[in-house]
């Protein structure tokens, strides 16, 4: 199994994984996530890959790709009550379900962190819906701790 860069090149494997990742989501909180047209996907992976400040990782193993990951620098200017500080944002990340418990997401987020490093990232840092009990295990497994809690009251 190896992680790279993907590319343009690669929006097909990246649709497909986002794919199973945005189902998980319309399950679990089909008021709030839908449906997307395989056209918007692309649209936005292209849009995504075109930016200078993200970087898309592709995991692939002997059948092919089985994970990615979307990660962004994120610089905060600071204000009156916090410092500047630059993170890596990870606003995406799905491994293929077949593939799940093989090391591939540790090894993407390895790959994140490594280029993090790269950008002089303070830190790493990623939300985590509620419902999704199985993916807060991984990252507290992969030592990420709670930052901070955003807390919602549906009207």
């Amino acid at each position: 199994m190896r992680v790279r860069a993907a590319g343009h090149d690669d929006i097909p494997a990246l649709i497909r994984l986002n794919a199973e990742v945005q189902a998980l989501h319309i399950a679990a909180e089909p008021d709030r996530y839908r449906v997307t047209a395989a056209e918007e996907v692309e649209a936005w992976f292209r849009m995504e890959l075109r930016d200078e400040a993200v970087v898309a990782l592709l995991a692939e193993d002997e059948t092919g790709p089985v994970g990615y990951a979307m990660v962004r620098l994120a610089d905060s200017p600071g204000h009156a009550f916090a410092l500047p500080r630059r993170s890596a944002l990870v606003n995406q990340l799905g491994v293929a379900p077949a593939a799940r418990r093989r090391g591939i997401g540790r090894a993407l987020m390895a790959a994140v962190e490594a280029q993090a490093r790269a950008w002089a990232a303070a830190d790493v840092v990623l939300d985590v819906v509620g419902f999704n009990l199985d993916a807060l295990a991984f990252y507290r497994a992969a030592g990420y701790e709670v930052a901070k809690t955003r807390l919602r009251r549906r009207l």
